[in-house]
């Protein structure tokens, strides 16, 4: 056992108690309970025992029986063997199985597919053969050819174990857009999908501010003893992930490029203003690769005012392919 104790959540500790319940049918003794939970490295008294039992019954079906004057408690296990689905219901489990496959190459996306299967064939069998014909009927364009992240399952892991923890990790980071890595403490806040990319939102000790670092990109990652407090701040970031440093931006778009940024990319801006000489588009955010490709994609209907530096950057571009021999 390790000399020093866990520092766990009430949920974790509920979660743990629950688990250890669902494994014996026989039960087990509250004494018994916090023995485990000891063995664990999580020390509590039986009072926090008892009390993490009665608030877990009123959700979980938690029973108590009495045997030779001693209580012992259990959970009951649920099946769905005498479940009947519509064919509405299995169609959605088809499909929400099929939007999963994007995520296939992540931990937690392999689980949530194998959980549909488990709901499935715990259930009637009829719902079984309908299901399998109906996983046929959906599938997602292109979805062969989207590029996905390489994830290390145990990164993902152990970044949900610190966020779960309120745990500070260390971590060696690849930055794609200086090629180089740094290390960073991160405070790690929530685990979040940015177009099928996994990434942890958390404070970054070294830049001081809330960022977001995609799981594919993490070299190392070590798990501190030292713990945080969430500060709920939203990071700036204009696409995806952001570069360093912030700046005022400023596009003018025209042209059918109006239409297409307020049906789609309205949410980008922090202001839209429609004037004279065309769309005006404002951020304040850190400019990244991402970006300028982004605006890349709207050639002539766009027009970069703000910041001075990407918009001679994107002349000078537009200058060298005019210059090109057709």
């Amino acid at each position: 056992m390790n000399d020093k104790i866990k520092d766990v959540s009430v949920s974790q500790r509920q979660i743990y108690i629950l688990s250890l319940l669902s494994q014996n049918p026989k039960g087990y003794l509250a004494e018994e309970i916090r023995e485990r939970l000891h063995r664990w490295d999580i020390d509590v008294t039986k009072r926090t025992i008892l009390r993490d039992i009665d608030e877990l019954s009123l959700n979980y079906g938690i029973g108590e029986e009495e045997r030779a004057g001693k209580t012992y408690y259990y959970a009951d296990k649920y099946t769905l063997q005498n479940v009947d689905f519509t064919i509405e219901d299995l169609a959605s489990l088809a499909f929400a199985k099929e939007m999963l496959g994007t995520y296939a190459h992540l931990d937690m996306g392999q689980h949530a597919m194998a959980l549909i299967d488990k709901i499935v064939a715990n259930s009637a069998s009829l719902n079984q053969l309908q299901f399998e014909k109906l996983c046929g009927h959906f599938r997602q364009a292109g979805a062969d050819k989207r590029s996905v992240d390489t994830v290390d399952s145990q990164v993902e892991k152990q970044i949900q174990s610190a966020i779960d923890s309120q745990s500070k990790i260390q971590i060696s980071y690849y930055s794609f857009s200086s090629d180089t890595s740094s290390q960073r403490v991160i405070h790690p806040y929530r685990l979040l999908l940015l177009d099928s990319f996994l990434c942890v939102e958390g404070y970054c000790e070294l830049r001081k501010e809330v960022r977001r670092f995609r799981l594919s990109r993490i070299q190392d990652i070590r798990i501190l003893d030292e713990h945080f407090a969430e500060q709920e701040q939203e990071p700036d970031t204009f696409l995806n992930l952001s570069g360093d440093k912030k700046e005022e931006i400023e596009f003018v778009f025209t042209g059918e490029s109006i239409r297409y940024v307020k049906e789609f990319e309205a949410n980008r801006a922090s202001r839209l203003e429609e004037q004279s000489d065309g769309l005006h588009f404002y951020q304040t955010a850190a400019i990244a690769p991402d970006v300028i490709r982004w605006v890349r994609g709207f050639g002539p209907e766009v027009e970069v005012r703000k910041p001075e530096w990407l918009r001679e950057q994107l002349l000078q571009e537009a200058r060298t392919l005019a210059q090109r021999p057709s």
